[in-house]
């Protein structure tokens, strides 16, 4: 990488800070970690508003999601150490519905959403109470309560395995399940013993009074945006924690201690000389199972824990985003280039993996703006959205962003209706309109000035409105 490095970090600085300030995230701390050196780390905005405490690398954040690849680590020491086989039945481990009446499901099928079972939340509960949502409400508290809502599915299974991916947290707390049984410790010790304490990663946890007893404080206050009418306020929340979250979701961590993590994967699975998973099962960890629809390319694929993609910087980028709500955070390495990138932020906004993917492009040499799609439609929307009135001032159209998807409120003379924009040519500005039904009009295109280069109409069926 011969390109000035400064020159890109400053770059990367002004992507988080508009993002922050467009989307209002409290706090967001970043680490990249580039052939064996931290090349860059730094921490934006508040960890905590109310008491003004900043965000630093060092800050412990849930990151959610990402939890799942350390689960499936273990998962493959285990089968190095002949405790299991990722090609065993379920049924082997555990002697519950679904999985006796499908014998044909296979640990392997549990680590890559590809069970054919779908996703029933039993999990999540506790993490919805936390946050004050009462709205469902099933018995899932005790682990027999938990297991029997999971076994209720067996009259849900409707595909085959490998079939269809179904996203589902609840398999990974069963692989945590499993670890247990053939430990004979909790999924927390496992953890520590196995992963975290060889990996120095000292000060990481998935329990509460651990976290909260941190020698230097230095943890996240989550925040949920709430709209009120036009709008958005930030609730503070408490932080979710459960027994059956450690498995699929339950790791706080820092930015700073992640980048052990990235230094072990870019090294063959040594840290310090130490092997923490040999070469070959790294290899059955970074394996594609089944084509997903969580990447920033077009082809996208799970592994164990993991997103691979091949299209985006035709390099392999393995990948894997997390969101607890009250934080949202990316973790991705691309071997090739040893180079990692880690990112949280301590709200439900989700920039994170927009600015883990920025961060790549840029120690690429690459553009984000022609390389990330995600971000270069959120770049557009900040130039689209607003108020617009039609010729003459006889209809008013409306541009804004809600539930992360760009919609349109457009009055014409058949009525006033909402749709959401599907970017389809975005060096025109044409969106398509999402519809169910029929309907004659089907796309609208924003016009720029060419003078300013600002956005100066838009054309919806025979209407123009201009932008006020």
């Amino acid at each position: 990488m011969w390109f000035d490095l400064e020159n890109e970090f400053k770059s990367l600085e002004k992507i988080i800070v508009e993002l922050m300030r467009r989307f209002k995230v409290p706090g967001l701390a970043i680490n990249i970690f580039h052939k064996g050196n931290i090349v860059y780390e730094k921490g934006f905005g508040a960890r905590n508003l109310e008491e003004n405490l900043p965000m630093t690398p060092d800050t412990l954040i849930g990151i959610g999601s990402i939890s799942k690849s350390f689960t499936a680590l273990l998962i493959l020491q285990l089968q190095g150490e002949g405790l299991l086989n990722v090609e065993d039945s379920v049924s082997d481990y555990l002697n519950m519905e679904p999985f006796l009446i499908h014998q044909d499901i296979k640990i392997a099928h549990l680590l890559s959403h590809s069970s054919g079972i779908p996703s029933v939340d039993g999990q999540w509960l506790p993490i919805a109470i936390t946050y004050g949502d009462y709205k469902r409400i099933y018995p899932v508290s005790s682990r027999e309560d938990y297991l029997n809502h999971l076994s209720d599915t067996k009259s849900e299974i409707l595909f085959q395995p490998g079939e269809k991916f179904f996203y589902t947290n609840d398999m990974f707390s069963l692989l945590g399940l499993i670890i247990e049984k053939l430990t004979g410790k909790s999924f927390s010790t496992v953890l520590q013993e196995k992963v975290l304490r060889p990996l120095e990663m000292n000060r990481s946890t998935v329990k509460r009074d651990i976290l909260e007893k941190d020698p230097s404080e230095n943890y996240i206050r989550g925040y949920l945006h709430k709209e009120e009418g036009d709008n958005v306020k930030l609730e503070y929340k408490k932080l979710p924690f459960s027994r059956e979250l450690q498995a699929p979701g339950g790791i706080y961590t820092s930015m700073h201690e992640l980048t052990n993590y990235a230094q072990c994967l870019l090294q063959n699975g040594t840290f310090n000389n130490e092997e923490i998973i040999n070469p070959e099962s790294l290899k059955v960890l970074w394996t594609p199972r089944i084509e997903c629809p969580y990447g920033y390319g077009k082809q996208p694929k799970y592994c164990f824990g993991w997103v691979k993609e091949e299209d985006v910087f035709d390099l392999s980028i393995y990948h894997h985003g997390g969101g607890l709500g009250v934080s949202t955070s990316f973790f991705g390495v691309i071997p090739q280039e040893n180079l990692a990138v880690a990112v949280a932020e301590n709200d439900d906004m989700g920039i994170a993996g927009i600015v883990g993917m920025c961060a790549f492009a840029l120690m690429l040499g690459r553009e984000p703006k022609k390389f990330i799609k995600k971000y270069r439609v959120l770049d557009i929307f900040s130039e689209i959205e607003g108020n617009y009135e039609s010729s003459l001032g006889l209809y008013e159209l409306k541009v804004y962003m809600k539930n992360q998807s760009i919609c349109i409120e457009v009055e014409s003379d058949d009525g006033t209706f909402i749709f959401p924009l599907i970017a389809e040519n975005l060096d025109n500005l044409i969106f398509r309109l999402s519809l169910t039904v029929p309907y004659p009009v089907k796309r609208v295109r924003f016009y720029k000035d060419e003078n300013t280069n600002r956005i100066k109409f838009v054309t919806y069926d025979r209407y123009l409105y201009h932008k006020k």
